[in-house]
C-alpha cells in the first residue's frame, strides 16, 4: 500500500490552483479513483488503496476542467445560512408565510399551548433560553410541516400507486433536503427547515422524494426517476437550480445569544 505522501507529492507536480486545497483520502474499499468536491470548493481525491501514485495524477491531470467547473460553483453555491436571533419581532418563514417572533410569558386566553402562530402573522414563543426558544421553533417547524407532509403527499401516493408508505420530519443535517427510506421503512422524510423555503421549494422537496417512492428502477435519479418527475412536475429543474441558490441562505437552526445576555 502507498502511503498519503506519495499521492501528495505526484498532486503537488500537477501545479493545482491552491484554491482548490486538493486533500487525498485512501479508501480501502473504493475500486476506482474518484473525485469529489465539497461545499465551498475544496476538493478530495479519494483513492483505492491499490492505484499507483502516477495514475491518479493522470486521472486528475485529465479531470482539471472539469474539477474547475465543480469548483467555481461549489465556490459560488457556498452555504451562507440565516442566523437569527431570539427577540421580538425577528422574523420566520412557515409554509409560504412570514411571521414575527413574539416572546410571551403564558399562553395567549384560549390557546391550548405554545408555541403556536396565528392568522396575523404572529409566532407566539414561551420567553425562556435562547436554545429552549430554538427547540420550539424548530418542534413548530416539525409538526406543521408534518401534517402538511401526510396531507400533500397522499395525492403522489394515489398517482405513483404507492401503498403504505410513512412520512417523517427531523434534522438531516447541513446537505440533504430530503430522504426515502426503502422497505421495510418505506418512508419519505424532509429537512424540517425545508419548511422554511418557498412553496414551490417545498413542494419540489416532496415531489423529489415520493418519486423515489415509487421505486422507478436504475439510478437512483436516472432516466425513470426523471421521467416521474418530468409527469408530476415539469418543471423541477428550474425548481431544483432554484433550491440550489436559495437553500444556501435558509435557516437551519443557527442563532445568537442578545447582546448582554
Amino acid at each position: 500500500m502507498t502511503g498519503p505522501d506519495a499521492f501528495r507529492a505526484a498532486l503537488a507536480a500537477l501545479d493545482l490552483p491552491p484554491e482548490w486545497q486538493v486533500e487525498v483520502a485512501i479508501r480501502p474499499r473504493r475500486r476506482k479513483t474518484g473525485i469529489q468536491v465539497n461545499p465551498g470548493g475544496g476538493v478530495a481525491v479519494l483513492i483505492p488503496p491499490t492505484v499507483a501514485p502516477e495514475q491518479v495524477a493522470r486521472f486528475v491531470g485529465s479531470h482539471r476542467r472539469w474539477i474547475a467547473e465543480k469548483v467555481e460553483s461549489a465556490t459560488r453555491l457556498a452555504p451562507d445560512h440565516a442566523v437569527k436571533e431570539f427577540v421580538d419581532g425577528e422574523e420566520f418563514d412557515l409554509l409560504g408565510q412570514r411571521y414575527r417572533l413574539q416572546l410571551v410569558d403564558a399562553a395567549p386566553a384560549g390557546a391550548a399551548q405554545l408555541p403556536l402562530i396565528t392568522a396575523d402573522g404572529v409566532l407566539s414563543v414561551r420567553r425562556q433560553r435562547p436554545e429552549l426558544v430554538r427547540r420550539a421553533v424548530i418542534g413548530l417547524y416539525q409538526l406543521v410541516g408534518l401534517a402538511w407532509l401526510r396531507r400533500e403527499g397522499r395525492q403522489y401516493e394515489l398517482d405513483g400507486h404507492v401503498i403504505g408508505l410513512s412520512y417523517a420530519v427531523r434534522d438531516l443535517g447541513r446537505r440533504r433536503w430530503g430522504n426515502y427510506e426503502e422497505p421495510p421503512k418505506h418512508t419519505t422524510t424532509l429537512h424540517w427547515a425545508v419548511f422554511g423555503l418557498p412553496m414551490q421549494l417545498i413542494q419540489y422537496g416532496l415531489a423529489h422524494e415520493q418519486a423515489h417512492a415509487t421505486q422507478p428502477d436504475g439510478r437512483p435519479h436516472g432516466r425513470a426517476w426523471q421521467r416521474r418527475m418530468n409527469l408530476w412536475m415539469p418543471d423541477w429543474r428550474q425548481r431544483q437550480a432554484e433550491l440550489a441558490e436559495v437553500g444556501r441562505h435558509c435557516w437551519l437552526g443557527d442563532y445568537k445569544e442578545r447582546a448582554g445576555g
